[in-house]
């Protein structure tokens, strides 16, 4: 059976990535490369998040003619 990952998988991976990076889970030679894979999950992410709705656009209200006194 083949496996796929969803949005939440990788928004679990570029958790896990930024909070081993903070730890220092990674050496110095490592980092170029954890960040580049961040920066890629980071990409995926917010390619694959549904558009917010959009508001929906209210009809412009007449403006009522101003009386002369």
């Amino acid at each position: 059976m083949k496996q796929t990952l969803v949005l939440q998988d990788y928004q679990i991976i570029a958790q896990a990535l930024d909070v081993a990076a903070r730890r220092g889970a990674f050496g110095a030679a490592e980092m170029a490369a954890v960040g580049t894979l961040h920066q890629k999950v980071i990409q995926i992410i917010q390619q694959e998040q549904p558009e917010p709705p959009k508001a929906p656009e209210s009809p412009e209200t007449p403006k009522e003619p101003k009386l002369k006194n």
